[in-house]
Parts: C-alpha cells; structure tokens; sequence
C-alpha cells in the first residue's frame, strides 16, 4: 500500500473517531438534558425533574395525566366517576374505567387486610371533621356516631366494570391513595418516553427514577415531625422506589388548645390517637406505600415495629419518645441527621 494510500486511510479512521465521539458525547448530554415542572394538580404541589432528550415531552405527558386522574377520582369534582359513585349511593351502580376500578378494587383489597384501619369509605367523617377545608370543626358526638355508621369498606359492592356503595349517604374518599397510585402513572410515561432518571414529587409522595446521570444515588430527607417543613430526620436513597409518609404536622387545626390532624381512626371517629409521630413506607408499589403508611400510623407503634421485616416495604417510623426506628434492609441507605435539634434515637429494629 503506498503512502497516499496509508494517509487517507488514518484520515478517515480518524474522521470515525472523531464522529464516534461526537455521537457518544451528545448522547451524554442528551441523557443529562433536563427538564422541570412545579404545578398544582389533586389539591397538591407537584414538582418533577427528570433527566433525558425526552424529557420536556415526559413533563409535560405526566401533568396532561394527573390532571385527567384528577378528574377522574376526586370526590370534590363533581362529574368525576367518584362522585357519581357517592351521589348514586345506595341507589344505582356506576360504570367507571378500568383504571377507576383497579384503583376502588385495590383500596377495598387493603382495607381488608389492615381490618378497616385503612377505608376508603371514611369519607362522611372526613366531610364532617373538613380538616382539609377552609372551615374545619370539632363535631358532636352525635354527628360523629352517625357518619361512623356509614363507614364500611365491605359496602363497595362491584359488579364488572360498575361501583356501588350499598347504603345511601355513604361516600368515597380516595384522598390517602390516590397519591400514592399517581407515582405507577408516572412510571409508565417515563418508559414511554425513554426516560430513566429523574423524580417526581406528589404533594410529599416520591417516586424516584433511577440513578442521577452522573450515576450517584438520588438522596432525599425524611422529614421531621416535630420540625419546620426543612428539618429533616435522615436521608435515604430511592433508587426505582416511592415513599409515602403520614404524619400528624401534614394537615391540621386547633380548636379550645387542642390540635386535631387528618388522620381519622374509623373506629373511633376521631383523629387517630397514636403513639407515633409519622411512619414512612418505601416500596415499588406507590399504592401499597400510601396505604400501609396510613393503617400503620393509625394502628400504632407495636404494629408497625411487627412489619420492620416485611418484603414488599420498609419503613421508618418515629414515636413519641423520640425514637427512630428503620427496617434492617435498609442499613447502609438510611443516614441519621446528627445535627437534628430534637435529638433522637436511631435503631434498626429486629
């Protein structure tokens, strides 16, 4: 071969070198093109950062969907399927969508197994106490006795694709897990859109994507109970995971000196008197998250300690003494604020 022929050869050797970097160097940065998005959808801050070429049009998909879920199962909308399934209580059956039905069928599924602690159908005492509302109260004990008499998960009597509610006055509120099961709609966008990092915040319930693009681990504080909306207890990892936390500093209000949050206990009518602060669950399931946060919360310290070596989830709960208790699986991920002025405990329960 001659010389000639030798230099253009290492010419455009060089030439698909060069392109080759060119082409992984934009793929690089089109894996770190990032989009973001704060809006407020389901009476909540939605605030979303995910990373990707696709990334505007992911952002953009989500939000065009909660808000369509939105619509869908608020009981405050009037014309959502949920509340046809309210005003038609005790009257007629109502035929809503797929993703309706598997919502109402997983929610009554879990109600089951933490024996009503977790009710979807804890609607007229949640209307009642309108802890949520502009105007919340303290009711009577008459009152409350009534609208507990209308709460019972086994009145959702399904037919196929159509909802009814046995008794009339009964109702729906499907506010303590329609949060949580928005994150599996987030998760099917960012695979139609090939995105695969980022997260998405749901009013407080994340779910996280993957890895940072520079392949560390997405952190995020769990919040302190006791503390200020910044103060935090630890920080965790949430690699492919969500997280639902309830706790009594969410939503509250005070009447005669005495607060009153929005966790209502269904068996008493009453704001759940718990011996925890807040429990969090970790899991792939974002429903399963927002529901078993709630029944635990509400059932107590001895329950949720029972459920440290579950496989489904984790969890990180406080309780009144000021004691934080984490699942053993998660040893290496969860690292405690030393620097935390209420000074608590850690341990890994057993």
């Amino acid at each position: 071969m001659g010389q000639k022929a030798k230099k253009i050869l290492l010419l455009l050797a060089s030439v698909v070198v060069l392109c080759a970097v060119i082409i992984v160097a934009n793929t690089q940065a089109q894996k770190r093109k990032l989009a973001v998005s704060m809006d407020f959808i389901m009476d909540t801050v939605i605030e979303q950062k995910l990373y990707g070429k696709n990334g505007q049009q992911a952002v953009d998909e989500i939000s065009r969907r909660l808000r369509e879920y939105e619509q869908m199962c608020s009981m405050y909308l009037e014309e959502s399927q949920v509340s046809q399934i309210n005003q038609n209580a005790g009257k007629e059956y109502i035929e809503v969508s797929d993703q309706c039905l598997e919502l109402i069928e997983r929610s009554k599924q879990y109600a089951g197994q933490s024996n009503g602690l977790f009710d979807i159908t804890i609607a007229p005492l949640t209307t009642l106490w309108g802890i949520t509302s502009d105007h919340p109260k303290v009711p009577s004990q008459q009152e409350i006795d009534k609208a507990k008499a209308l709460v019972n998960y086994q009145d959702i009597l399904i037919d196929g694709n159509k909802v009814m509610l046995r008794r009339e006055g009964q109702a729906i509120d499907l506010g303590a897990v329609a949060k949580g099961a928005a994150c599996e709609i987030v998760r099917e966008v960012a695979q139609q859109y090939e995105i695969t990092s980022g997260y998405v915040s749901i009013g407080g319930n994340l779910i996280v994507l993957g890895e940072k693009p520079d392949g560390s681990a997405y952190r995020f504080g769990i919040r302190d109970p006791q503390g200020e909306e910044s103060e935090y207890l630890g920080t965790i990892s949430l690699e492919g995971k969500t997280m639902a936390t309830t706790g009594t500093y969410e939503r509250w209000f005070e009447q005669d000196g005495v607060r009153y949050h929005h966790v209502i206990d269904p068996r008493t009518g009453y704001p759940a008197d718990s011996d925890l602060l807040s429990v969090s669950v970790i899991s792939e399931d974002g429903l399963l998250a927002d529901c078993m946060s709630t029944a635990l919360f509400i059932e107590g310290k001895e329950a949720a300690l029972a459920k440290m070596q579950e496989e489904e989830y984790q969890l990180v709960i406080v309780d009144q003494e000021g004691t934080v208790y984490c699942s053993p699986s998660l040893k290496g991920n969860f690292e405690p604020n030393t620097e935390n002025k209420h000074s608590y405990t850690y341990q890994y329960a057993s």
